[in-house]
């Protein structure tokens, strides 16, 4: 199994049972009503639902912005400098001019 998005619905022996995974966590999450398996009679009902938790979890605010990255304009403008500087791993020294040491 590989960490990527994706959602569906899966056979159990009384119905059908929905699942959602987000790419930062490496297992499959069911969706669930406390602590009980919601069971749908079919799979478009169990698909739509899966659907709606995925994208319920990846819009929620704890994610979202974590997922993102940086939310100001300093922060966005440190991180552009960073990976243009930083490319391979090699730390590029920059000075700048006129600058006293």
């Amino acid at each position: 199994m590989s960490n990527k998005c994706d959602f569906g619905a899966h056979r159990s022996p009384t119905g059908w049972i929905a699942w959602y995974r987000l790419y930062h966590h490496g297992e499959n999450r069911i969706v669930r009503n406390g602590k009980h398996d919601i069971i749908f009679s079919t799979k478009d009902e169990a698909d739509a639902a899966a659907k709606e938790e995925f994208l319920r979890e990846m819009n929620s605010p704890i994610v979202s912005e974590t997922l993102s990255g940086p939310t100001t304009k300093k922060a966005l403008t440190k991180c552009k400098a960073e990976r243009l500087f930083r490319k391979g791993g090699k730390v590029i020294q920059v000075e700048r001019v006129g600058a006293s040491a």
